[in-house]
């Protein structure tokens, strides 16, 4: 097939898969997180992100044993309480309200709870169909915590995952280059780190050893600048780690589909 057929019936297809995956998000992902997160005391959030801003973990420890001993999953826990926190977390150092210190501890307790949190998601046994991914913080970022509970939620999902620090577009290259991946999560965690977006992004289609590997933005600055992802080149955005996965499934299918 010539390349400008198949890369306009690879359109086709992308806007046919990208509608499903807007549906099956809207229709079952978001809609649990809503409800889930309506649930969540706004004040009891305020609190937590103080007390862990201090490097103070313990009232987090105590809050995550209570609600796993009245029957909370790890997966909502991570979904409504850690997200939650390390949001909170990113708009206080947004605003001027803590120090890189306090951030820095912060995601140090956040780090060691995700840890603690991550053998109780509930784990697939089967490993293939292109499902391997790498996951990565935007070069430059600081904020690592977000795509730390997307691997973990891609590895209970069934996923391969290769989550190495990535600090030069050196590496970057190297890395696509050398290993097979069918998804590249990239996560901004600050708006510093937009600009270099769109350069990750060519530089992973070029030197990909899949020539259809999809490639995913989520992150805090995405959540303030949504209309970047698709600037910046990229097949899809997720808010968090359930739906992260969700879009790489229906991505992963559409690659599939398109050979």
């Amino acid at each position: 097939m010539e390349r400008p057929l198949a890369k306009a019936i690879y359109g086709r297809r992308l806007e046919v898969i990208s509608r499903q995956i807007e549906r099956a998000v809207g229709q079952e992902v978001l809609p649990l997180l809503t409800e889930l997160r309506q649930a969540v005391d706004v004040g009891e959030i305020e609190r937590l992100t103080g007390s862990v801003s201090r490097g103070e973990s313990e009232a987090l420890a105590t809050v995550i044993a209570r609600r796993r001993a009245s029957g909370q999953s790890s997966e909502t826990l991570c979904l409504t309480l850690l997200t939650l926190i390390a949001r909170r977390l990113g708009e206080w150092w947004e605003e001027d309200r803590c120090t890189f210190v306090e951030v820095t501890l912060g995601m140090i307790i956040l780090h060691q709870q995700l840890r603690a949190l991550a053998p109780g998601l509930v784990t697939a046994s089967t490993i293939g169909g292109g499902r391997s991914a790498l996951m990565m913080t935007a070069i430059g970022s600081q904020h690592s915590l977000g795509i730390a509970m997307v691997a973990e939620f891609f590895r209970a999902g069934g996923w391969a995952i290769v989550d190495d620090s990535i600090d030069s577009m050196e590496t970057l290259i190297a890395l696509v280059s050398s290993q097979w991946f069918g998804v590249v999560a990239i996560s901004a965690g600050s708006s510093e780190n937009l600009p270099g977006l769109a350069g990750q992004i060519a530089a992973i289609r070029k030197h990909s050893r899949n020539p259809e590997v999809a490639v995913m933005l989520g992150g805090p600055a995405l959540l303030a600048h949504p209309e970047i992802a698709a600037a910046a080149g990229a097949d899809a955005t997720a808010s968090d780690a359930a739906e992260a996965l969700s879009r790489a499934e229906a991505l992963v299918a559409l690659m599939a589909g398109a050979r």
